[in-house]
């Protein structure tokens, strides 16, 4: 039953949702090489759409506490599954730093890079001045941003410090930055969170998903933070950030 019930998701997710809303990018591309801005709003619609499909056949239901900022708006969260990505962009429709690989992944790799994510080598710290222009232009041209400055992803026992690095374009720029975070429970009778939701382990993307989806999903419950914070400092605010994500943050078990 599992084995039907994980292949029925995977093929409805990946041969029908995502080929559908990969033709729709495709016929809205054309936009941009009238107007960047609409383009941008179309894809944060389009980003939305995904993301609240994704959820609804992988079965992952999400509870918001508090208001999703509106574009533009510079967003940053804990790191727990790649399923943060869903949670996120299902609220907010905003584009995401992921790390290079993920450009090379079948499918999703394509989806990602025609919905302006941009991707980091994390083992290159002169790739950080890139990335930073990159943010600093999709701010300007109205987009909401999302970061995860934990920098990977941890096992969910806690909330690990946040670096700084990415947060320098809001202090540079002095654009206040709003925080959320992101939790996870699986129904009774299901294997723990830290075992089927946190992607913390060294093992293949699509693996992990396959036996996420053979389960009958989870609950993400995420936390808008109230107020956005400002800083002239980025060390200091990361630590102030990492402060406030953290006291909403329940463990996974």
């Amino acid at each position: 039953m599992q084995f039907i019930k994980r292949w029925t998701r995977f093929l409805i997710i990946f041969g029908v949702m995502t080929p559908v809303l990969y033709l729709l990018r495709l016929l809205i591309w054309p936009t941009a090489l009238y107007s960047e801005a609409l383009d941008r709003r179309l894809r944060r619609t389009l980003l939305r759409l995904w993301a609240r499909s994704f959820a609804l056949i992988a079965g992952v239901r999400v509870i918001a506490h508090g208001a999703p900022p509106k574009p533009p708006m510079f967003l940053v969260a804990n790191h727990l599954s790649y399923l943060d990505m869903l949670v996120i962009g299902h609220q907010t429709g905003c584009i995401f730093v992921s790390r290079e690989d993920v450009q090379y992944w079948p499918i999703l790799g394509f989806m990602a890079k025609s919905l302006y994510i941009i991707f980091i080598d994390r083992k290159d710290k002169r790739d950080t001045v890139r990335v930073n222009k990159l943010i600093a232009h999709t701010l300007k041209m109205g987009d909401g941003l999302a970061i995860f400055p934990e920098s990977r992803i941890f096992c969910g026992q806690d909330v690990e410090p946040f670096k700084s690095s990415l947060i320098e374009p809001a202090v540079a720029n002095k654009i206040p930055v709003h925080y959320a975070t992101i939790c996870y429970e699986t129904p009774e009778g299901s294997p723990p969170a830290t075992r089927i939701v946190a992607w913390w382990r060294p093992e293949p993307f699509f693996q992990h998903l396959f036996r996420f989806l053979s389960h009958r999903g989870c609950t993400a419950t995420v936390y808008f933070g109230e107020e956005p914070l400002f800083g002239d400092d980025r060390k200091e605010l990361a630590e102030r950030l990492h402060e406030a994500v953290r006291k909403n943050y329940v463990p996974m078990l």
